[in-house]
């Protein structure tokens, strides 16, 4: 992480694995201590990771509610709910085809909940659950056990999350063009 044009956090969130929530909460720290006027949370590239840890770092910028539910295949329904203390900052979050499973999990909660506006290219799509089912000689078996809901209700499986500002990126300039847009709509 750190502050941009001399007042806008940005963070960089590789995946929601190992200490990824103590690098978000920290670059959080930072930004409240720096009175930053806005965030950008890079998702672009991020294949996911665990539910639980992108809840938690959604606890740290989302208002109360449902961060994401999970429907299996008879219909049972189980959602991941936060509570409503949380870091207020006008927000916008970069997304490309390679943001998959926990980030879309993330970026459908800032975009339903209307706190952030996502730039970038459509997501990846993968909106389903799967466990592994170790077997008797090592290997396993990885089974799809329900599908994910953004707090609107979307599924976002095999369809992505479509963002607010649709920006390729753009190759041939050494400048990052959709960070650079980023930048721009807070400053707005």
């Amino acid at each position: 992480y750190e502050i941009l044009d001399g007042n806008i956090g940005y963070v960089m969130v590789f995946d929601f694995l190992g200490d990824a929530y103590e690098g978000f909460a920290e670059a959080i720290n930072a930004f409240q201590e720096a009175d930053v006027s806005g965030m950008i949370i890079d998702l672009r590239n991020n294949g996911g990771g665990l539910v639980d840890t992108c809840v938690k770092m959604a606890d740290l910028i989302l208002p109360e509610g449902v961060v994401v539910s999970m429907k299996d295949k008879n219909g049972n329904v189980t959602e991941e709910k936060i509570d409503g203390e949380y870091y207020d900052v006008p927000m916008a979050v970069l997304v490309n085809g390679n943001s998959a499973s926990a980030s879309e999990i993330f970026a459908g909660a800032i975009k339903d909940y209307g706190v952030g506006t996502l730039i970038g290219t459509q997501t990846f799509g993968k909106g389903i659950v799967q466990s592994l089912f170790p077997l008797s000689d090592g290997s396993a078996i990885k089974v799809t056990v329900s599908r994910y809901y953004t707090p609107a209700g979307n599924n976002i499986h095999e369809v992505g999350i479509t963002p607010d500002i649709i920006l390729e990126k753009d190759t041939e300039s050494e400048e990052d063009n959709q960070l650079q847009k980023a930048i721009d709509v807070l400053k707005e």
